[in-house]
């Protein structure tokens, strides 16, 4: 194998091993988490928990933080079902466009008057709270005689509307940030934004750009969990942050800004889906989830943080050898 390919693959190794031995270890202790069965349940974390990752990824490589996705879930599964009489398909793209609307304003104002994002987005947090509170009437809300089929689950027993929809935007989100200028932009301010506005890359286009797909990714999801489940309540999705922000980083994407790919988040999604669906199989309690995933995701941070400092050590070792080296011959000739 050439160097260039181990390169490439090195940033997916880790969460693959994860997700090999996470799912091996699962399926021996709970005999019916196998076959279709298994394969269901990891694709249908896809449809929210992984929509959500989706979107916080690329403000994370843009090198930034979203914390309103949440909220911005919940009010497009209120939107929704308010707007159920458009059908299905009319329903959830209503929502979603207005998820990336919201979103690309708040994006293009963290870009344009320079506030960190963690500061404005606790703010539209509770303000977007606060507005799925007034929609609902402080009340679950329903779809009346609600009915819907799924065609997909019934033939192939294995995909569902919902997770073949965030199949579909992983695969359309992965070519935009890789094959556009724009894409490439969101990765040059969160990798070196002073050297990426120093070489002429704006700024606000990539930060409206990424908090749009932030927070279309998380009105799509909601929007689809409230469609599939024919109602929808203000407080829903209030945990989706933390479960969403774990699987970017248990896939790999670095808080650093700059680095990560959409493979990346779908390894992680998987290692969480894998650990959420099969423990749930077991009958075990949300608790012991969430403790299995706290120990995976530090056990994956801890070791990506002491291979990049070996790395780095290695670097800087072979720079100082290398000026010694030129150093020696110098005063040889």
């Amino acid at each position: 194998m050439k160097p260039g390919i181990l390169t490439t693959l090195r940033p997916y190794f880790l969460p693959a091993l994860v997700l090999a031995v996470t799912w091996l270890v699962i399926a021996s202790i709970t005999p019916t988490f196998r076959g279709a069965a298994s394969i269901f349940s990891v694709l249908e974390g896809f449809s929210l928990v992984g929509l959500v990752a989706l979107g916080l990824a690329a403000t994370i490589i843009a090198g930034e933080f979203d914390l309103s996705v949440g909220s911005m879930a919940a009010v497009a599964a209120v939107i929704a079902v308010l707007c159920e009489g458009a059908g299905l398909v009319g329903a959830v793209l209503i929502a979603t466009l207005a998820g990336v609307a919201l979103g690309a304003i708040q994006g293009t104002l963290i870009g344009r008057l320079g506030i960190n994002s963690l500061v404005f987005t606790i703010g539209t947090l509770i303000f977007l709270r606060g507005i799925t509170y007034i929609l609902s009437d402080s009340a679950p809300i329903m779809i009346d005689a609600y009915e819907i089929t799924d065609p997909l689950l019934e033939r192939y027993g294995i995909f569902s509307l919902s997770s073949l929809t965030a199949l579909v935007m992983f695969a359309l989100v992965g070519l935009f940030l890789t094959y556009t200028r724009w894409g490439r932009e969101i990765f040059a301010i969160g990798g070196a934004r002073n050297e990426a506005i120093a070489a002429g890359v704006p700024v606000v286009r990539p930060m409206a750009i990424a908090f749009a797909l932030s927070a279309g990714c998380a009105s799509l999801a909601g929007a689809l969990a409230a469609m599939r489940g024919g109602s929808a309540a203000p407080q829903n999705y209030e945990d989706l942050l933390l479960s969403g922000a774990a699987a970017a980083l248990l896939g790999g994407i670095s808080l650093y800004g700059g680095r990560g790919t959409v493979f990346n988040v779908a390894l992680g999604v998987a290692v969480l889906s894998v650990v959420g669906a099969g423990l749930a199989a077991r009958g075990s309690t949300a608790s012991l989830v969430q403790l299995v995933t706290g120990v995976l995701l530090l056990t994956v941070t801890t070791i990506e943080f002491l291979a990049g400092r070996l790395r780095l050590e290695d670097t800087v070792f072979a720079g100082l050898t290398g000026r010694r080296a030129r150093g020696s011959a110098g005063a040889g000739s």
